[in-house]
């Protein structure tokens, strides 16, 4: 079981004790910087020096000097929202030069030469969306505006995993990442996820806690191969999590933080799909959608469930987060949240690798959210929008797979689809199946029947480790243009998945 108390700790070590050896030696110098280390005794700087040291282009050699933007009111405003009353089309118009407001940005500064932790504007809006939503449990917390999800994760890696150092990853994950882990030389050790049939007869499934608890205070007899190297990260998705789609509930949230202080690791939070929390599934009924609405407020205290910075008080958390799924993924923009002294190694990082996130996507994102949505709480609204339409198009895929005879025949059952755009089937095969063989033989199936799912075991860490638990396949309702689209690809999956095993698991 895991501690329920954290007075049998091990001493806390610093959070510079935390920090990869490589982020800690590493330095930057810039040719045009100026200190007053060695001048002369009397020495006072000009209160308003020109510049002639920085190669950086007057914002007049800028060919942009306006854009304008639509923005819809709706996602899917010509189907899911067709009937909703749509405001007049509001025109957002970005000047070179921008009037004052809260978070005014313009070209003149977006185009320029960019702080690396994102425009101050940015910035300033990002520390006040954490604070509005996850603020951390302790006070010196800072902001990093990165390239996207992907990104900022490998300036994460770096800045925490020198060659050799554990990183423990659920079982069944994002598998890129591993490619971050492995490009520093570090080590990935899979950890178990627990599947269970929940009171519905389908599959809930969440991290197992004890089998990580177990790991982490048995941890040379159980890893012997790692004797003496305990894990140093531990990489998760709480919600939505790619591929099966389960979310994390506050109670592993809790314990795993608790295991995290007790064993001295850090904890990797990546969270793409959070804000995309679904109502249970029902029957499709863009009629009743609107009766699943909530307000700003609900949404926020009833609704989301709470990021690992709700739970730090040590600064062992750092949040990957991504304007991809709220957005648009080709912005190229995310943002990070952790201890000062882990963000400031990445910015150092930074500054040598890819500088500033694109000034133009921050100017874009930064002006709708404050010309359209009025601020923090109307960008959070436009998301509020999406996920209704999401948890539509959940429900159009859903019901077309449950009331299948596959479904009826239990050849499938729901893992999980509560948030995000994911969900899973697990395949029941009977007790004894070769999982992978035979989810690779039914693939060719559902090709041949027009429809493409992703594999489960093609997202494991370790196919060995996880062959028991790979019968699953991950689909998603965020790609298909229409609910017939979506309604058609669960037909088809239910149709090939019943031939499959009325043949006897045979193509």
């Amino acid at each position: 079981m895991a501690p329920t108390s954290t007075t049998t700790a091990i001493p806390n070590n610093s959070i510079e004790s935390l920090i990869s050896s490589r982020a800690s030696n590493r330095s930057f110098k810039h040719f045009a910087a100026n200190t007053s280390d060695g001048a002369p005794k009397n020495f006072k700087p000009h209160p308003k020096p020109l510049a002639l040291s920085f190669g950086r282009p007057n914002a007049q050699f800028f060919p942009v000097k306006k854009i304008t933007v639509q923005v819809d009111e709706f996602p899917f405003q010509d189907s899911i929202f067709k009937n909703e009353e749509i405001d007049e089309v509001k025109e957002i118009v970005i000047e070179r030069l921008p009037e004052e407001d809260e978070y005014s940005l313009g070209a003149s500064e977006a185009f320029q030469y960019g702080d690396v932790k994102g425009l101050p504007a940015f910035q300033k809006f990002l520390r006040s969306f954490v604070e509005r939503i996850h603020t951390p449990a302790y006070e010196d917390w800072a902001v990093h505006a990165s390239n996207g999800a992907g990104e900022g994760l490998n300036k994460v890696v770096d800045a925490l995993i020198d060659p050799g150092d554990i990183v423990l990853i659920e079982e069944f994950t994002f598998s890129p990442f591993g490619n971050n882990v492995r490009n520093v030389g570090g080590v990935i050790v899979p950890t178990k996820i627990k599947f269970e049939k929940n009171i519905k007869g389908d599959i809930s499934a969440d991290v197992d806690v004890d089998y990580l608890a177990n790991l982490l205070e048995n941890w040379d007899e159980v890893r012997p191969e790692h004797k003496g190297n305990k894990p140093k990260a531990f990489y998760t998705i709480p919600t939505s999590q790619n591929p099966t789609g389960f979310t994390q509930t506050p109670e592993t949230r809790r314990r795993i933080y608790e295991l995290a202080s007790i064993h001295n690791f850090v904890i990797i939070e990546d969270d793409p799909y959070g804000y995309l929390t679904l109502p249970s599934f029902a029957e499709p009924s863009l009629e009743n959608l609107k009766d699943h609405d909530l307000t700003v407020d609900d949404y926020i205290n009833h609704s989301l469930l709470p990021s690992y910075l709700k739970y730090d008080t040590e600064g062992r958390v750092v949040r990957v987060e991504t304007f991809s799924k709220v957005f648009a993924p080709g912005l190229r923009l995310g943002f990070l949240v952790g201890h000062k002294k882990i963000i400031d190694v990445i910015t150092k990082y930074s500054s040598i690798v890819t500088r500033s996130p694109s000034g133009a996507a921050q100017l874009l994102l930064l002006n709708i959210i404050e010309q359209k949505y009025g601020g923090i709480d109307g960008w959070l609204a436009w998301i509020l929008k999406m996920r209704l339409a999401y948890a539509h198009r959940r429900n159009v895929l859903i019901s077309s797979i449950v009331n299948s005879e596959a479904y009826e025949k239990e050849y499938i059952k729901i893992i999980s689809c509560d948030a995000g755009m994911f969900a899973s089937l697990l395949v029941n095969f009977p007790e004894g199946t070769d999982n992978i063989s035979k989810l690779t033989l039914l693939n060719y199936k559902l090709l041949q029947h027009g429809v493409a799912v992703v594999l489960g075991y093609k997202m494991a860490i370790d196919e060995k480790f996880s062959e028991a638990s790979s019968n699953f396949l991950r689909l998603s309702y965020a790609c298909l243009d229409s609910d017939v689209e979506l309604r058609e690809a669960g037909t088809r999956l239910a149709a090939a998945v019943k031939e499959f095993f009325e043949n006897g698991l045979e193509y």
